[in-house]
């Protein structure tokens, strides 16, 4: 995929997102089984020896946080803890009218696209957790993948946790058969311009709803390709946990949960 391709497919997600995010915010309200395998990790620590900012509270950056149900979630999980919520995204209608965060409106492709360190443009300071669920998928180009990991954990404090979902779509067979049928319908659509070749592997082009010529770029993960992006942090991050988790088949996202080294 070159540069000129990406542009395309990020521009074909962000109209997505701007143009249907009250419909795609309303089938995202329940909390994704593998975050309760996430905060059983974090129990532990916290539970054990916090983590904590000046004011005594945890501090956690969100990266792509959407209508902010992770932030629900981890007050609801930890309801005798305190936070400091720093979280960033570049669809601000998907956010609650009165979000209890400090809110980043980024949007880290396009910063990406010019050159751009979007570790140098987060506003948030370094968390004791740094999450980025249903995100990854969205991202063109190997090379944006590993900086974006790389930005997790530089955005985490030494001993803090960061905490990524790769969705793996491809392992339900319905959904990758509706993936390839979606993808060549939006590549029909999109005209000779735009032949398939331009994608990757395993990059698709996915509907909503059946709305015609409405598609989201999104990209199913390989194993070996979620190994590549842990051994572009390492040795700075240890790995503490990598499981299978969500969806029909129990198997949709592989979680990567990391530690900062000190």
């Amino acid at each position: 995929m070159n540069q000129k391709t990406a542009k395309t497919l990020h521009d074909l997600t962000n109209d997505f997102y701007a143009g249907h995010h009250r419909d795609f915010s309303a089938t995202r309200q329940a909390p994704w089984p593998g975050w309760s395998i996430c905060s059983s990790i974090l129990k532990d620590v916290w539970d054990d020896k916090p983590l904590a900012d000046t004011d005594g509270n945890h501090s956690v950056l969100d990266v792509a946080c959407g209508n902010l149900r992770f932030e629900h979630f981890l007050s609801a999980q930890f309801p005798h803890h305190a936070f400091t919520f720093h979280a960033v995204d570049n669809c601000d209608p998907l956010l609650p009218s009165t979000p209890q965060v400090h809110y980043q409106h980024l949007d880290v492709i396009e910063a990406l696209q010019k050159g751009q360190q979007p570790q140098g443009l987060l506003n948030a300071p370094a968390c004791d957790l740094v999450v980025c669920f249903g995100f990854m998928h969205h991202v063109p180009l190997k090379q944006y993948q590993g900086i974006l990991m790389r930005t997790l954990l530089e955005k985490s404090q030494p001993g803090g946790y960061v905490m990524v979902s790769f969705w793996r779509f491809l392992n339900d067979e319905g959904l990758a058969h509706k993936a390839r049928s979606t993808t060549d319908e939006a590549l029909t659509s999109l005209g000779p311009a735009f032949p398939r070749e331009a994608l990757d592997g395993n990059d698709f082009l996915l509907g909503w709803s059946n709305l015609p010529g409405v598609y989201r770029y999104c990209h199913s993960f390989l194993e070996s390709e979620i190994d590549q992006l842990i051994a572009a942090v390492s040795p700075e991050a240890a790995l503490v946990s990598r499981f299978a988790s969500d969806g029909r088949t129990g198997d949709l996202n592989t979680y990567v949960v990391l530690r900062r080294q000190a």
